[in-house]
């Protein structure tokens, strides 16, 4: 598995030949008799498509590293609660990056951001859900040790990465409908983020667990 300490890639190799054509019209490359330089809105439109193939791309990559890592916490899981967790958010990452790939190819056939997807409601996790099914199946609490709640907070830090690079993303492009799909991208991330947070302050406190926080929140970084 690739280290989850960044999320930088090298370009997919379908992605040259279209990131080389659009480079070349931005720059003013005279192409079949016609400098794209005498429309500013293609240029700005290429300019547009780029930024967002870019991200879309360390995007991909990033939640094939999330994926992997969670479904080898899931498979060394050593009580069912975490087994349950990490299969959970596993399953998510994967639908995640399906949905990516499928944005980056719509984009690149179209070479257009209008081709994404409006942003539907009904893929956000419930994460209480979640979280009340992986505690049916949890042993006693008391058994759970230090090296767990390590692991719950390397998994908390993948989320708070994941939210920043798309919060980020959100800010920095201009189209409106890019600007949706990173903007719930980032929600999907907290959600994570919430559903581990609670499960980490179970774990650590039984006792003190005063039940399901929705409201936590990603602190910066």
């Amino acid at each position: 598995m690739q280290n989850l300490t960044g999320v930088s890639a090298e370009i997919n190799p379908v992605l040259v030949p279209q990131v080389i054509f659009m480079e070349n019209q931005v720059q003013g490359v005279n192409i079949g008799g016609f400098n794209p330089q005498s429309d500013p809105s293609l240029e700005d439109n290429m300019s547009a498509v780029k930024y967002c193939l870019e991200i879309l791309e360390k995007a991909i990559v990033f939640e094939e590293e999330g994926m992997a890592f969670f479904q080898d916490r899931a498979e060394n899981a050593p009580s069912s609660l975490e087994r349950n967790l990490f299969n959970s958010l596993a399953k998510d990452e994967a639908g995640h990056k399906a949905h990516l790939v499928k944005m980056r190819d719509d984009v690149l056939r179209e070479n257009s951001l209008e081709v994404l997807p409006d942003v539907s409601e009904d893929h956000v996790m419930n994460v209480r859900s979640i979280f009340d099914g992986a505690l049916e199946g949890a042993h006693d609490p008391y058994d759970f040790q230090l090296e767990e709640l390590e692991i719950l907070k390397g998994a908390m830090d993948v989320e708070r990465r994941g939210y920043h690079m798309y919060a980020k993303a959100a800010v920095e492009v201009e189209s409106p409908r890019a600007k949706e799909v990173f903007e719930h991208l980032a929600a999907e991330e907290q959600n994570h983020f919430t559903l581990l947070k609670n499960t980490y302050d179970f774990m650590a406190d039984p006792e003190g667990f005063d039940g399901f926080d929705g409201n936590a929140m990603l602190d910066g970084g």
